[in-house]
């Protein structure tokens, strides 16, 4: 497992998105329905971002 997808990673870019600091996006994988953390979703991801920043996550 790539260290975009480990659990702390997903953690942490939820911290920061709650925190109003996101430096990279969350996204969701429709294909592997795995989140994953990155700066370049592909056309594929469904980027998760402002609905972690809504508190769907937490």
């Amino acid at each position: 497992m790539d260290e975009s997808r480990q659990p702390a990673k997903i953690q942490e870019t939820l911290t920061d998105i709650t925190q109003g600091r996101p430096s990279q996006d969350l996204v969701f994988d429709p294909r592997t329905g795995q989140l994953s953390v990155t700066s370049n979703p592909s056309p594929d991801d469904v980027v998760a971002t402002n609905t972690a920043a809504d508190g769907y996550f937490g």
